[in-house]
């Protein structure tokens, strides 16, 4: 190609490229750790496209997929493989959690409100939640059955107090799969303060609280 065909050529396509990132219009879900972002911090709801914020994780064997229905609120659908199996929840399907929401937990009862349902060829019969502040101060995982439509199930936890070098909170969330693979749907995650702050008690509650 002669140059006085190529270096225009070349420049437009640049051009056209650069338009494209800079767009103001392009629509850009949102990544990244749940912060306040001018929101009561002590609670938030994290639904719709704000679901585009979990992370898969590194684990083997998990997928997520952001479904968006035409005329209707985004959801999350979470599928399983039954060998992907962890205990660390930022290994697998969760939420991080910014360090302001962190600050207006500390040393509370909080509860962590979840929309799912199970879904597909191969629906999940319950799924296992967990809120991670430390090795110390996680509630552990929990387990909630689930349904053919969307439920609430509530995850309690007394968060501990921040120590000087604090990591981020992480909420996990995963289907049950005890064979082949499962699948859940989530709608939203809320996390909310249930009481004033004080001193974290010795043992954390041993079971979920379900809520119909």
């Amino acid at each position: 190609m002669r140059d006085i065909l190529f270096f225009p050529l070349a420049a437009a396509l640049a051009s056209t490229f650069i338009f494209v990132a800079l767009d103001p219009n392009a629509e850009r879900l949102p990544t990244g750790a749940v912060s306040g972002g001018g929101r009561d911090a002590h609670d938030i709801t994290v639904k719709d496209t704000e679901l585009n914020r979990f992370i898969v994780g590194s684990v083997k064997g998990v997928s997520l997929q952001l479904v968006r229905p035409e005329g209707g609120a985004a959801f999350l659908r979470i599928d399983r493989q039954a060998g992907a199996t962890y205990e660390d929840p930022s290994l697998g399907p969760h939420l991080v959690l910014a360090e302001d929401i962190e600050v207006a937990l500390e040393s509370r009862p909080v509860e962590v409100i979840f929309e799912a349902r199970s879904v597909g060829d191969a629906p999940a019969d319950a799924f296992e939640a967990n809120y991670f502040a430390k090795v110390e101060g996680e509630s552990g995982w929990k387990q909630f059955p689930l349904t053919r439509e969307f439920q609430t199930y509530t995850l309690s936890f007394f968060t501990p107090r921040r120590q000087r070098e604090e990591g981020y909170d992480f909420i996990g969330v995963r289907p049950v799969a005890p064979d082949g693979h499962r699948v859940m749907d989530v709608r939203s995650v809320r996390i909310r303060s249930a009481g004033e702050k004080g001193t974290p008690p010795l043992t954390q509650p041993s079971g979920p609280v379900i809520v119909p």
